[in-house]
């Protein structure tokens, strides 16, 4: 079975403005052959993948990790000026396939986002 790990960087994503953060998907591969990995991304409104439209689902394309290897990829969650400052809870479903393109595992991960207000600095 694969391991897929899921995190945010930077922690936070700035409300009421355009801003982004990066989502990245982390799989690695123990088994003793190659996979092809896939993930499906979902946010909820007012948040999206696309930096001048409305996205809210995606898919990116992850590669072929051999064995005891692993992948990163990142894919980018834009905030607008319509965001309002909360926790976002975003779904991720990964998807590694045989070398026959038969799906041997799917994997549901989830990632909160943490939206606030930007704060002006201050000395």
């Amino acid at each position: 079975m694969v391991n897929v790990n899921v995190r945010c960087h930077p922690d936070v994503l700035f409300g009421y403005t355009n801003h982004h953060v990066e989502l990245i998907i982390r799989a690695e591969n123990p088994k003793e052959h190659a996979v092809w990995m896939e993930a499906d991304i979902s946010v909820p409104e007012h948040l999206s993948l696309s930096p001048h439209n409305s996205l809210s689902k995606g898919r990116v394309r992850i590669g072929i990790i051999g064995k005891n290897e692993f992948l990163e990829k990142a894919v980018r969650v834009y905030s607008t000026t319509l965001t309002h400052p909360r926790m976002y809870k975003c779904s991720i479903i990964v998807y590694s396939f045989s070398r026959d393109g038969v799906i041997e595992h799917r994997l549901e991960k989830s990632v909160n986002i943490r939206c606030e207000v930007k704060k002006e600095a201050s000395i």
